[in-house]
């Protein structure tokens, strides 16, 4: 990747693309700039065949992301101008839930308001034990606005969600853990460096293989079972035709490593 960006920071690591969000006088806090930049890299990384993993993670080891800008936000004065903001920042985090790669989080800090909401698109959550969670919209009198609400709701049931939506309540990283929210505690120094060395347990596989899980992942949640099982089996067979599944055959007899090509 060859953009810079103001408020976002991206490094590519051996297949692994590494975004932190880079606003430590606001707390990471976004704005709709910030999301644009975003989408800015989803676009690089959807055209990218060389990275096969996306961290997300906040600048230091105070906050992942203090949410939604409050200052940007108050320029907001219409419901028209809210609507706006709401559907072009949900559309990014869409956009990243989406990739065909998997999104990993590396939660260094606290994660609040949109904050949550952002944590909410990755696949998988890693975050400090020292983090704090908390939805905090509605004590500024509205909700969720960028997909948070359903994305919560299908990680932690629906009245663990209700009583984190309607009471603002901000949980410890244990009780994050214990809620299902997030997936994995390690000591604060740990966070990224155990983020980076997941990815590049999983860049290691067969780069189709690993394009075909996420796709079928993200498709199967709203399918009948029996949609599901055509999916899975369609994409298995393209996989069992595919050059990258002959070579790890020929490297399994041969006591070797796999070279894939992602074919």
């Amino acid at each position: 990747m060859t953009q810079s960006f103001k408020n976002i920071k991206v490094e590519i690591d051996s297949k692994v693309c590494i975004v932190t969000i880079n606003r430590p006088e606001r707390k990471n806090a976004m704005d709709v700039d910030t999301f644009m930049e975003l989408s800015d890299m989803v676009d690089q990384i959807e055209h990218n065949d060389e990275i096969l993993a996306l961290i997300l993670t906040g600048h230091g080891d105070e906050s992942f992301s203090s949410g939604g800008d409050l200052k940007y936000l108050k320029t907001l004065d219409t419901l028209h101008k809210g609507r706006e903001m709401s559907s072009v920042c949900g559309n990014v985090l869409d956009r990243i839930e989406g990739l065909d790669i998997p999104v990993i989080g590396a939660i260094n800090g606290y994660a609040f308001g949109g904050g949550c909401e952002l944590a909410l698109a990755c696949d998988y959550r890693i975050a400090s034990k020292e983090a704090t969670f908390g939805f905090r919209q509605i004590t500024m009198g509205i909700m969720t606005s960028w997909g948070g609400g359903k994305r919560l709701v299908r990680t932690v049931g629906k009245s663990k969600a209700l009583m984190l939506l309607l009471t603002g309540d901000v949980i410890s990283a244990k009780e994050a853990l214990d809620l299902g929210f997030v997936d994995l505690l390690v000591e604060k120094n740990e966070v990224l460096p155990f983020a980076k060395e997941l990815g590049g347990r999983i860049v290691k596989n067969a780069p189709l293989s690993i394009r075909f899980i996420k796709k079928f992942i993200n498709s199967c949640v709203d399918m009948s079972g029996r949609d599901a099982n055509l999916l899975e089996t369609e994409l298995f067979s393209i996989l069992w035709g595919s050059e990258d599944h002959n070579e790890a055959v020929e490297a399994f007899f041969a006591k070797r490593e796999a070279r894939y090509k992602g074919q």
